[in-house]
């Protein structure tokens, strides 16, 4: 293998394992690869085997893992993580309302809108004689044709609650740090209004469930956590390209 082969497997072999980061779209990408070209071959494939079962082991712990792919790295805390735990970057079974689950189902509705068919005369009718709205009807139209998938996702939720759904280990990485978001608060009132200027399908009837979980909003708008979801979206994609 020629010098220039190698450093293109070292770094192929970056991207696999820095593409299952959780924190991955606001970490520094040379400061990581820095770290990772710093470590012993041995090392670099330790890091990469033993980060599921860290992820895991963090979560059982109850903790979220918010610090940089170089801190992983540089203090190799895949060091810490007992024998025994173990974890899986491949397909998971999200449970309903969960964190990957609402992964999946911000992915989803990150996919372009279906083709709609055009208002009826009716309502075009309505429209004309000023008794309705037109983008009001057309978001609700949105809302109901627009993302099958997703409205898929609810009826299965209230039909078969206990069911859950395939999400790959990707997506559920994606959700590890969303936030729990009690059902009726202002949060969840908020969360429901950036939907509809959206046109996208609000959740369904939640029945006795009183936490969901949704992007981390912090100090900002609902509008912004999908922002930096999506752009963290954004990077696992492209990063699943480069490989």
């Amino acid at each position: 293998m020629t010098e220039t082969e190698s450093r293109k497997a070292v770094r192929r072999a970056f991207l696999k394992f820095y593409r299952q980061w959780p924190t991955f779209g606001d970490d520094s990408d040379e400061r990581a690869l820095a770290e990772w070209q710093a470590l012993k071959p041995e090392e670099r494939q330790a890091a990469d085997a033993k980060l599921p079962a860290f992820l895991a082991f963090e979560a059982m712990n109850g903790r979220t893992v918010k610090f940089a792919a170089s801190t992983y790295l540089r203090e190799r805390r895949w060091t810490a993580v007992p024998e025994g735990v173990e974890g899986s970057s491949g397909p998971v079974i999200a449970a309903t309302f969960g964190k990957a689950w609402m992964a999946e189902r911000f992915f989803r509705l990150g996919e372009p809108c279906a083709r709609l068919p055009a208002l009826t005369r009716f309502q075009e009718l309505e429209v004309a004689e000023g008794r309705a709205d037109h983008k009001a009807l057309w978001r609700e139209r949105m809302s109901k044709m627009g993302w099958p998938a997703v409205n898929a996702m609810n009826d299965q939720a209230v039909r078969y609650p206990g069911k859950g759904t395939r999400v790959s280990g990707e997506i559920a990485l994606l959700g590890a740090d969303f936030e729990a978001v009690r059902v009726g608060g202002d949060l969840w009132v908020a969360w429901e209004a950036e939907h509809s200027a959206r046109g996208w399908p609000w959740l369904p009837e939640m029945g006795r469930v009183e936490w969901v979980y949704f992007p981390p909003v912090g100090a900002g708008a609902p509008g912004e956590a999908l922002t930096a979801f999506f752009d963290k979206l954004d990077r696992t994609k492209q990063l699943e390209a480069a490989q």
